[in-house]
Protein backbone atom coordinates (compact mmCIF):
# COMPACT_ATOMS: atom_id res chain seq x y z
CA UNK A 1 0.00 0.00 0.00
CA UNK A 2 1.37 3.52 -0.94
CA UNK A 3 2.26 6.69 1.83
CA UNK A 4 0.25 9.61 1.27
CA UNK A 5 3.69 11.73 0.55
CA UNK A 6 3.55 13.63 4.10
CA UNK A 7 3.41 10.53 6.31
CA UNK A 8 6.31 8.81 3.98
CA UNK A 9 8.49 12.14 4.58
CA UNK A 10 7.55 11.29 8.49
CA UNK A 11 8.42 8.04 8.34
CA UNK A 12 12.32 9.22 6.52
CA UNK A 13 12.89 11.74 8.66
CA UNK A 14 12.01 9.42 12.10
CA UNK A 15 14.21 7.03 10.38
CA UNK A 16 16.98 9.44 9.91
CA UNK A 17 16.42 11.08 13.46
CA UNK A 18 17.12 7.74 14.79
CA UNK A 19 20.84 7.14 13.06
CA UNK A 20 21.40 10.53 13.91
CA UNK A 21 20.41 9.53 17.67
CA UNK A 22 22.46 6.45 18.13
CA UNK A 23 25.52 7.98 16.06
CA UNK A 24 25.64 11.18 18.69
CA UNK A 25 24.59 9.32 21.74
CA UNK A 26 28.24 8.71 22.72
CA UNK A 27 29.29 12.55 22.21
CA UNK A 28 25.89 13.62 24.06
CA UNK A 29 27.15 10.93 27.10
CA UNK A 30 31.22 12.18 26.69
CA UNK A 31 30.09 15.43 27.04
CA UNK A 32 27.66 15.77 29.63
CA UNK A 33 30.08 13.83 31.84
CA UNK A 34 32.91 16.12 31.55
CA UNK A 35 30.59 19.45 31.57
CA UNK A 36 29.13 17.86 35.08
CA UNK A 37 32.25 16.68 36.58
CA UNK A 38 33.95 20.27 35.55
CA UNK A 39 31.05 22.26 36.46
CA UNK A 40 30.19 20.71 40.05
CA UNK A 41 34.18 20.07 40.91
CA UNK A 42 34.21 24.12 40.42
CA UNK A 43 30.94 25.00 41.75
CA UNK A 44 31.97 23.12 45.38
CA UNK A 45 35.38 25.07 45.15
CA UNK A 46 34.44 28.31 44.33
CA UNK A 47 31.50 27.46 46.85
CA UNK A 48 33.90 26.19 49.67
CA UNK A 49 36.31 29.56 49.17
CA UNK A 50 33.94 31.62 49.93
CA UNK A 51 31.94 30.32 52.74
CA UNK A 52 35.26 29.91 54.39
CA UNK A 53 37.10 34.18 53.27
CA UNK A 54 33.51 35.04 54.76
CA UNK A 55 33.64 32.98 58.01
CA UNK A 56 37.64 33.97 58.41
CA UNK A 57 37.41 37.86 57.24
CA UNK A 58 34.50 38.57 59.15
CA UNK A 59 36.04 37.02 62.48
CA UNK A 60 33.95 35.57 65.44
CA UNK A 61 31.28 37.23 64.59
CA UNK A 62 31.14 36.82 60.91
CA UNK A 63 31.39 32.89 61.66
CA UNK A 64 28.51 32.96 64.18
CA UNK A 65 26.19 34.60 61.33
CA UNK A 66 27.50 32.05 59.12
CA UNK A 67 27.49 28.80 61.46
CA UNK A 68 24.58 27.18 59.36
CA UNK A 69 26.47 27.66 56.34
CA UNK A 70 29.64 26.37 58.21
CA UNK A 71 27.13 23.18 59.03
CA UNK A 72 25.18 22.74 55.81
CA UNK A 73 28.85 22.43 54.23
CA UNK A 74 30.35 20.63 56.38
CA UNK A 75 32.15 17.21 56.22
CA UNK A 76 28.44 15.79 56.44
CA UNK A 77 27.05 17.95 53.56
CA UNK A 78 30.47 17.67 51.57
CA UNK A 79 29.69 13.48 51.91
CA UNK A 80 26.28 13.83 50.61
CA UNK A 81 27.30 16.12 47.91
CA UNK A 82 30.23 13.51 47.22
CA UNK A 83 27.77 10.90 46.81
CA UNK A 84 25.19 12.80 44.81
CA UNK A 85 28.21 13.37 41.87
CA UNK A 86 29.24 9.55 42.41
CA UNK A 87 25.65 8.71 41.80
CA UNK A 88 25.45 10.99 38.80
CA UNK A 89 28.46 9.83 37.18
CA UNK A 90 27.35 6.29 37.37
CA UNK A 91 24.09 7.47 36.14
CA UNK A 92 25.84 8.68 33.27
CA UNK A 93 28.09 5.44 32.67
CA UNK A 94 25.01 3.35 33.56
CA UNK A 95 23.58 4.74 30.52
CA UNK A 96 26.10 4.39 28.53
CA UNK A 97 26.45 0.40 29.35
CA UNK A 98 22.72 -0.01 29.08
CA UNK A 99 22.70 1.73 25.61
CA UNK A 100 25.85 -1.07 24.39
CA UNK A 101 24.68 -3.65 25.38
CA UNK A 102 21.18 -3.51 23.70
CA UNK A 103 20.19 -1.66 20.37
CA UNK A 104 17.53 0.50 21.56
CA UNK A 105 14.48 1.84 19.99
CA UNK A 106 14.65 5.40 18.88
CA UNK A 107 11.54 6.19 21.80
CA UNK A 108 14.12 4.59 24.43
CA UNK A 109 17.11 6.91 23.46
CA UNK A 110 14.85 9.65 23.54
CA UNK A 111 13.54 8.34 27.33
CA UNK A 112 16.74 7.56 28.41
CA UNK A 113 18.90 11.09 27.25
CA UNK A 114 16.36 12.61 28.82
CA UNK A 115 15.23 10.99 31.89
CA UNK A 116 19.20 11.37 32.21
CA UNK A 117 19.32 15.48 32.33
CA UNK A 118 16.27 15.15 35.12
CA UNK A 119 18.27 12.96 37.30
CA UNK A 120 21.42 14.99 36.88
CA UNK A 121 19.06 18.33 37.44
CA UNK A 122 17.61 16.62 40.85
CA UNK A 123 20.71 15.96 42.24
CA UNK A 124 22.16 19.61 41.38
CA UNK A 125 18.89 20.75 43.26
CA UNK A 126 19.85 18.06 46.29
CA UNK A 127 23.28 19.56 46.31
CA UNK A 128 22.09 23.48 45.89
CA UNK A 129 19.64 22.41 49.39
CA UNK A 130 22.46 20.93 51.07
CA UNK A 131 24.45 23.84 50.63
CA UNK A 132 22.04 26.54 51.21
CA UNK A 133 22.40 28.08 47.86
CA UNK A 134 19.10 27.15 46.37
CA UNK A 135 18.48 29.75 43.48
CA UNK A 136 18.89 30.08 39.58
CA UNK A 137 19.36 26.31 37.91
CA UNK A 138 22.10 27.48 36.31
CA UNK A 139 24.10 24.31 35.91
CA UNK A 140 20.70 22.29 34.93
CA UNK A 141 20.75 25.07 31.77
CA UNK A 142 23.90 24.35 30.45
CA UNK A 143 23.81 20.19 30.92
CA UNK A 144 20.47 21.30 28.58
CA UNK A 145 21.89 23.38 26.33
CA UNK A 146 24.68 20.45 25.69
CA UNK A 147 22.18 17.94 25.56
CA UNK A 148 19.88 20.53 23.02
CA UNK A 149 23.11 20.79 20.66
CA UNK A 150 24.69 17.18 20.51
CA UNK A 151 20.64 15.14 20.26
CA UNK A 152 18.39 15.57 17.54
CA UNK A 153 15.53 16.59 19.85
CA UNK A 154 12.40 18.53 19.02
CA UNK A 155 11.42 21.82 20.98
CA UNK A 156 8.65 19.51 22.40
CA UNK A 157 11.37 16.81 23.13
CA UNK A 158 14.27 19.29 25.11
CA UNK A 159 11.21 21.37 27.01
CA UNK A 160 10.17 17.91 29.09
CA UNK A 161 13.48 16.96 31.11
CA UNK A 162 13.87 21.18 31.35
CA UNK A 163 10.10 21.31 32.91
CA UNK A 164 10.25 19.13 35.22
CA UNK A 165 13.86 20.04 36.74
CA UNK A 166 12.56 23.74 36.55
CA UNK A 167 9.21 22.77 38.70
CA UNK A 168 11.44 20.82 41.13
CA UNK A 169 13.68 23.78 41.52
CA UNK A 170 10.15 26.57 42.01
CA UNK A 171 9.63 24.00 44.70
CA UNK A 172 12.50 23.79 46.81
CA UNK A 173 13.22 27.63 46.10
CA UNK A 174 9.58 28.53 47.72
CA UNK A 175 9.76 26.15 50.44
CA UNK A 176 13.44 26.01 51.56
CA UNK A 177 14.99 28.84 50.08
CA UNK A 178 16.12 32.37 51.76
CA UNK A 179 14.97 35.42 52.06
CA UNK A 180 11.46 36.94 51.59
CA UNK A 181 8.59 35.66 49.82
CA UNK A 182 9.18 38.18 47.44
CA UNK A 183 12.68 37.41 46.52
CA UNK A 184 12.31 33.70 46.52
CA UNK A 185 9.29 34.53 43.42
CA UNK A 186 11.76 36.13 41.83
CA UNK A 187 14.07 33.45 41.92
CA UNK A 188 11.20 30.96 40.77
CA UNK A 189 10.34 33.65 37.79
CA UNK A 190 14.10 33.94 36.70
CA UNK A 191 14.62 30.32 36.49
CA UNK A 192 11.97 29.96 33.82
CA UNK A 193 14.58 31.53 31.79
CA UNK A 194 16.53 28.43 32.12
CA UNK A 195 14.56 26.48 29.30
CA UNK A 196 14.62 29.33 26.67
CA UNK A 197 18.20 28.76 25.95
CA UNK A 198 18.48 24.96 24.88
CA UNK A 199 14.96 25.86 23.27
CA UNK A 200 15.99 27.81 20.86
CA UNK A 201 18.76 25.62 19.93
CA UNK A 202 16.68 22.74 19.37
CA UNK A 203 13.98 24.94 17.35
CA UNK A 204 16.75 26.14 15.18
CA UNK A 205 18.94 22.91 14.89
CA UNK A 206 15.15 21.22 13.93
CA UNK A 207 14.00 23.24 11.72
CA UNK A 208 17.35 23.06 9.83
CA UNK A 209 17.16 19.75 9.56
CA UNK A 210 13.48 19.24 8.82
CA UNK A 211 14.51 21.70 5.78
CA UNK A 212 17.70 19.84 4.52
CA UNK A 213 16.22 16.90 4.64
CA UNK A 214 12.98 17.77 2.87
CA UNK A 215 14.99 19.65 -0.02
CA UNK A 216 17.69 16.17 -0.16
CA UNK A 217 14.29 13.54 -0.28
CA UNK A 218 12.67 16.18 -3.01
CA UNK A 219 15.87 15.59 -4.64
CA UNK A 220 16.18 12.20 -4.36
CA UNK A 221 12.54 11.32 -5.26
CA UNK A 222 12.73 13.75 -8.56
CA UNK A 223 15.83 11.70 -9.79
CA UNK A 224 14.18 8.37 -9.15
CA UNK A 225 10.87 9.87 -10.61
CA UNK A 226 13.09 11.09 -13.92
CA UNK A 227 14.68 7.38 -13.67
CA UNK A 228 11.29 5.99 -13.95
CA UNK A 229 9.48 8.61 -16.48
CA UNK A 230 12.55 7.57 -18.78
CA UNK A 231 11.93 3.52 -18.31
CA UNK A 232 7.97 4.45 -18.51
CA UNK A 233 8.46 6.74 -21.55
CA UNK A 234 10.63 3.80 -23.51
CA UNK A 235 7.84 1.40 -22.96
CA UNK A 236 4.94 3.29 -23.57
CA UNK A 237 6.49 4.21 -26.75
CA UNK A 238 7.28 0.64 -27.80
CA UNK A 239 3.48 0.08 -27.80
CA UNK A 240 3.22 2.37 -30.51
CA UNK A 241 3.56 0.60 -34.07
CA UNK A 242 6.72 1.16 -36.77
CA UNK A 243 6.64 3.55 -39.68
CA UNK A 244 6.09 2.18 -43.27
CA UNK A 245 8.18 4.05 -45.34
CA UNK A 246 8.52 2.17 -48.76
CA UNK A 247 5.67 0.82 -51.19
CA UNK A 248 2.71 1.43 -52.35
CA UNK A 249 0.82 2.33 -48.88
CA UNK A 250 3.56 4.37 -46.23
CA UNK A 251 2.50 5.10 -43.08
CA UNK A 252 4.29 7.67 -40.85
CA UNK A 253 3.65 9.68 -37.35
CA UNK A 254 5.03 12.04 -35.18
CA UNK A 255 4.09 12.60 -31.29
CA UNK A 256 5.67 14.96 -28.97
CA UNK A 257 3.88 14.27 -25.62
CA UNK A 258 3.49 17.34 -23.16
CA UNK A 259 5.55 15.80 -20.22
CA UNK A 260 7.54 12.68 -20.46
CA UNK A 261 4.77 10.61 -21.22
CA UNK A 262 0.90 11.08 -22.12
CA UNK A 263 -2.41 9.86 -23.34
CA UNK A 264 -2.35 9.86 -27.15
CA UNK A 265 -1.62 6.77 -28.95
CA UNK A 266 -1.65 5.17 -32.00
CA UNK A 267 -2.76 1.45 -32.62
CA UNK A 268 -1.94 -0.37 -36.77
CA UNK A 269 -2.22 -3.12 -38.28
CA UNK A 270 -2.91 -4.95 -41.29
CA UNK A 271 -5.82 -7.47 -41.59
CA UNK A 272 -5.37 -10.44 -43.20
CA UNK A 273 -6.01 -10.67 -46.93
CA UNK A 274 -9.11 -12.41 -48.43
CA UNK A 275 -8.73 -14.56 -51.83
CA UNK A 276 -5.56 -13.18 -51.81
CA UNK A 277 -5.66 -9.79 -52.35
CA UNK A 278 -3.94 -7.16 -50.53
CA UNK A 279 -4.62 -6.40 -46.69
CA UNK A 280 -6.63 -3.87 -45.44
CA UNK A 281 -4.71 -1.21 -42.97
CA UNK A 282 -6.23 -0.35 -39.91
CA UNK A 283 -5.17 2.48 -37.83
CA UNK A 284 -6.88 3.37 -34.18
CA UNK A 285 -5.72 7.10 -33.24
CA UNK A 286 -7.10 7.95 -29.20
CA UNK A 287 -6.84 10.57 -27.07
CA UNK A 288 -7.58 10.58 -23.15
CA UNK A 289 -8.45 12.88 -21.22
CA UNK A 290 -5.85 14.36 -18.85
CA UNK A 291 -2.03 14.20 -19.14
CA UNK A 292 0.95 12.36 -17.39
CA UNK A 293 1.28 9.07 -15.99
CA UNK A 294 -2.16 8.74 -15.29
CA UNK A 295 -3.36 9.47 -18.59
CA UNK A 296 -0.47 6.83 -20.21
CA UNK A 297 -2.09 4.41 -17.58
CA UNK A 298 -5.46 4.28 -19.02
CA UNK A 299 -3.50 4.16 -22.67
CA UNK A 300 -2.04 0.63 -21.67
CA UNK A 301 -5.43 -0.83 -20.82
CA UNK A 302 -7.18 0.78 -23.63
CA UNK A 303 -3.98 -1.06 -25.68
CA UNK A 304 -4.77 -4.34 -24.12
CA UNK A 305 -8.23 -4.05 -25.15
CA UNK A 306 -7.79 -2.99 -28.54
CA UNK A 307 -5.69 -6.37 -29.08
CA UNK A 308 -8.14 -8.07 -27.73
CA UNK A 309 -10.56 -6.83 -30.42
CA UNK A 310 -8.09 -7.67 -33.43
CA UNK A 311 -7.37 -11.21 -32.22
CA UNK A 312 -10.86 -12.19 -32.15
CA UNK A 313 -12.02 -10.58 -34.92
CA UNK A 314 -8.74 -9.60 -37.35
CA UNK A 315 -11.12 -7.95 -40.00
CA UNK A 316 -13.16 -5.95 -37.37
CA UNK A 317 -14.11 -2.70 -39.04
CA UNK A 318 -13.96 0.97 -37.35
CA UNK A 319 -17.74 0.69 -36.33
CA UNK A 320 -17.18 -2.54 -34.37
CA UNK A 321 -14.10 -1.33 -33.22
CA UNK A 322 -15.02 2.05 -31.33
CA UNK A 323 -18.75 0.17 -30.61
CA UNK A 324 -16.86 -2.65 -28.81
CA UNK A 325 -14.34 0.40 -27.18
CA UNK A 326 -17.32 2.73 -26.17
CA UNK A 327 -18.94 -0.67 -23.99
CA UNK A 328 -15.17 -0.64 -22.32
CA UNK A 329 -14.58 2.82 -21.85
CA UNK A 330 -18.60 3.26 -20.14
CA UNK A 331 -18.06 0.23 -17.68
CA UNK A 332 -14.36 0.87 -16.53
CA UNK A 333 -13.34 4.45 -16.87
CA UNK A 334 -16.19 6.97 -17.04
CA UNK A 335 -16.77 6.66 -13.36
CA UNK A 336 -13.67 7.82 -13.17
CA UNK A 337 -14.16 11.20 -15.41
CA UNK A 338 -12.17 9.03 -17.97
CA UNK A 339 -12.88 9.60 -21.46
CA UNK A 340 -11.81 8.81 -25.10
CA UNK A 341 -11.72 10.37 -28.18
CA UNK A 342 -10.77 7.94 -31.33
CA UNK A 343 -10.60 7.85 -34.94
CA UNK A 344 -10.33 4.47 -36.26
CA UNK A 345 -9.86 3.79 -39.78
CA UNK A 346 -9.86 1.06 -42.34
CA UNK A 347 -8.11 1.64 -45.48
CA UNK A 348 -9.06 -1.36 -48.56
CA UNK A 349 -6.19 -1.46 -50.94
CA UNK A 350 -8.34 -3.21 -53.48
CA UNK A 351 -11.85 -1.13 -53.75
CA UNK A 352 -9.63 2.16 -52.82
CA UNK A 353 -11.96 3.44 -50.36
CA UNK A 354 -11.48 4.55 -46.83
CA UNK A 355 -13.71 3.62 -44.23
CA UNK A 356 -14.12 5.19 -40.76
CA UNK A 357 -15.72 6.72 -37.53
CA UNK A 358 -14.45 8.85 -35.18
CA UNK A 359 -16.00 9.55 -31.51
CA UNK A 360 -15.69 12.80 -31.17
CA UNK A 361 -12.17 13.14 -32.53
CA UNK A 362 -10.72 16.05 -33.81
CA UNK A 363 -11.60 15.91 -38.04
CA UNK A 364 -9.08 14.24 -40.10
CA UNK A 365 -7.53 15.99 -43.72
CA UNK A 366 -8.36 13.94 -46.58
CA UNK A 367 -6.00 15.25 -49.55
CA UNK A 368 -6.91 13.35 -52.80
CA UNK A 369 -4.23 13.23 -55.82
CA UNK A 370 -6.28 16.74 -57.71
CA UNK A 371 -5.04 19.09 -55.03
CA UNK A 372 -8.50 19.29 -53.32
CA UNK A 373 -8.89 18.91 -49.41
CA UNK A 374 -11.36 17.19 -47.33
CA UNK A 375 -12.80 17.45 -43.70
CA UNK A 376 -13.38 14.19 -42.25
CA UNK A 377 -15.38 15.30 -39.31
CA UNK A 378 -16.82 13.40 -36.04
CA UNK A 379 -19.43 10.60 -36.90
CA UNK A 380 -20.00 10.48 -32.94
CA UNK A 381 -19.56 11.11 -29.11
CA UNK A 382 -17.20 10.85 -27.26
CA UNK A 383 -16.35 7.32 -25.95
CA UNK A 384 -17.63 6.54 -22.92
CA UNK A 385 -20.68 9.64 -22.57
CA UNK A 386 -23.22 7.54 -23.90
CA UNK A 387 -23.90 3.72 -23.06
CA UNK A 388 -25.17 0.63 -25.23
CA UNK A 389 -27.64 1.69 -27.81
CA UNK A 390 -27.45 5.28 -27.34
CA UNK A 391 -23.90 5.20 -29.06
CA UNK A 392 -23.93 4.78 -33.03
CA UNK A 393 -20.76 5.05 -35.05
CA UNK A 394 -21.96 6.29 -37.72
CA UNK A 395 -19.24 4.83 -40.18
CA UNK A 396 -18.61 6.85 -43.02
CA UNK A 397 -16.69 5.28 -46.76
CA UNK A 398 -14.71 7.98 -48.87
CA UNK A 399 -12.87 7.03 -51.95
CA UNK A 400 -8.99 6.74 -51.39
CA UNK A 401 -6.64 5.76 -53.99
CA UNK A 402 -3.48 6.10 -55.25
CA UNK A 403 -1.95 9.78 -54.83
CA UNK A 404 -4.09 10.30 -51.91
CA UNK A 405 -2.76 11.23 -48.28
CA UNK A 406 -4.76 11.72 -45.12
CA UNK A 407 -3.60 13.62 -42.41
CA UNK A 408 -4.74 12.96 -38.70
CA UNK A 409 -4.00 14.76 -35.16
CA UNK A 410 -4.90 14.60 -31.94
CA UNK A 411 -6.29 17.99 -30.52
CA UNK A 412 -2.79 19.44 -29.02
CA UNK A 413 -2.13 20.56 -32.43
CA UNK A 414 -5.59 22.55 -32.75
CA UNK A 415 -5.31 24.26 -29.16
CA UNK A 416 -1.81 25.40 -29.34
CA UNK A 417 -1.76 29.15 -28.65
CA UNK A 418 0.22 32.15 -30.46
CA UNK A 419 1.67 35.34 -27.65
CA UNK A 420 -2.12 37.14 -28.79
CA UNK A 421 -3.91 33.50 -26.57
CA UNK A 422 -5.26 32.49 -30.30
CA UNK A 423 -5.34 29.00 -31.12
CA UNK A 424 -4.35 27.58 -34.49
CA UNK A 425 -7.70 25.61 -34.49
CA UNK A 426 -9.54 23.38 -37.65
CA UNK A 427 -9.23 26.03 -40.12
CA UNK A 428 -5.69 26.92 -39.57
CA UNK A 429 -4.78 23.87 -39.31
CA UNK A 430 -6.93 23.01 -42.67
CA UNK A 431 -4.78 25.96 -44.34
CA UNK A 432 -1.36 24.59 -43.16
CA UNK A 433 -2.33 21.27 -44.99
CA UNK A 434 -3.32 22.83 -48.03
CA UNK A 435 -0.49 24.92 -48.09
CA UNK A 436 1.82 21.87 -47.49
CA UNK A 437 0.00 20.07 -50.49
CA UNK A 438 0.62 22.52 -52.89
CA UNK A 439 4.00 22.99 -52.59
CA UNK A 440 5.03 19.37 -52.26
CA UNK A 441 6.26 18.06 -55.29
CA UNK A 442 4.57 14.60 -56.97
CA UNK A 443 7.72 12.82 -56.25
CA UNK A 444 8.68 14.14 -52.98
CA UNK A 445 9.36 11.57 -49.91
CA UNK A 446 8.62 14.53 -47.47
CA UNK A 447 6.72 13.86 -44.51
CA UNK A 448 3.56 16.22 -43.48
CA UNK A 449 3.70 15.37 -39.91
CA UNK A 450 6.88 16.74 -39.75
CA UNK A 451 5.43 19.93 -41.45
CA UNK A 452 2.18 20.05 -39.19
CA UNK A 453 4.65 19.62 -36.21
CA UNK A 454 7.16 22.42 -37.29
CA UNK A 455 3.65 24.75 -37.96
CA UNK A 456 2.71 23.70 -34.53
CA UNK A 457 5.89 24.63 -33.04
CA UNK A 458 6.01 27.90 -34.61
CA UNK A 459 2.47 29.04 -33.96
CA UNK A 460 2.96 27.83 -30.16
CA UNK A 461 4.01 30.36 -27.68
CA UNK A 462 5.37 28.94 -24.38
CA UNK A 463 5.67 25.48 -23.28
CA UNK A 464 3.01 22.67 -24.45
CA UNK A 465 -0.27 22.51 -22.83
CA UNK A 466 -1.24 19.45 -24.43
CA UNK A 467 0.11 16.33 -25.87
CA UNK A 468 0.26 16.72 -29.69
CA UNK A 469 0.36 13.50 -32.24
CA UNK A 470 0.07 13.68 -36.05
CA UNK A 471 -0.20 10.88 -38.15
CA UNK A 472 0.44 10.43 -42.47
CA UNK A 473 -1.24 8.25 -44.38
CA UNK A 474 -0.57 7.86 -48.03
CA UNK A 475 -1.17 5.96 -51.23
CA UNK A 476 1.52 6.59 -53.76
CA UNK A 477 1.15 6.32 -57.66
CA UNK A 478 2.82 2.43 -57.65
CA UNK A 479 -0.32 1.73 -55.09
CA UNK A 480 -1.98 -1.21 -57.08
CA UNK A 481 -0.02 -4.58 -57.23
CA UNK A 482 1.59 -5.79 -60.44
CA UNK A 483 1.14 -8.17 -62.46
CA UNK A 484 3.72 -10.34 -60.83
CA UNK A 485 2.48 -9.61 -57.30
CA UNK A 486 5.29 -8.30 -55.88
CA UNK A 487 3.62 -5.90 -54.07
CA UNK A 488 0.67 -7.96 -53.12
CA UNK A 489 3.33 -9.92 -51.15
CA UNK A 490 4.89 -6.91 -49.55
CA UNK A 491 1.99 -6.00 -47.09
CA UNK A 492 0.33 -9.59 -46.82
CA UNK A 493 0.66 -10.05 -42.92
CA UNK A 494 -0.12 -8.55 -39.43
CA UNK A 495 2.16 -5.49 -39.16
CA UNK A 496 3.61 -6.20 -35.62
CA UNK A 497 4.07 -3.18 -33.16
Amino acid sequence: MALHPTREFAREFEAETGRLLRHRFWWFLASVGVLYVVFRSLWMIVFGVFATSRAVGGGFGALADNAMTAVRFGSIGAAIVGLLTILDIAAIAGAGVWAARRRLEPAEQFGLTQGLIVLLGLTHIAAMILLGSLGFPWVAMLLHIAACVFLPWTPRQALRPIAVIIAVNAVAVLLLGDGSWTARGIFVGLSLFAAVPGLLVSLVRHSRRAETFGVRMMQARYGQMKRELFDARRIHEALFPRPIQSGPLRFEYRYQPMLQIGGDYLYARFSPPIAGGLPAFNILLMDVTGHGIAAALTVNRLYGEVERLFAEDPHAGPGDVLLALNRYVHLTLANHSIYVTALCIRVDQERDTLEYASGGHPPAFLCDGAGNLHQLDSTSFVLGAAAGSDFDPAVRTHPFGPGDTLIAYTDGALECRNQLGRMLGVAGLSRLVGAARAQRAPSSSACFADTVIRAVETHRHGKPEDDTLVVEITRTAESHPSENGVDRVRQTSPMTV
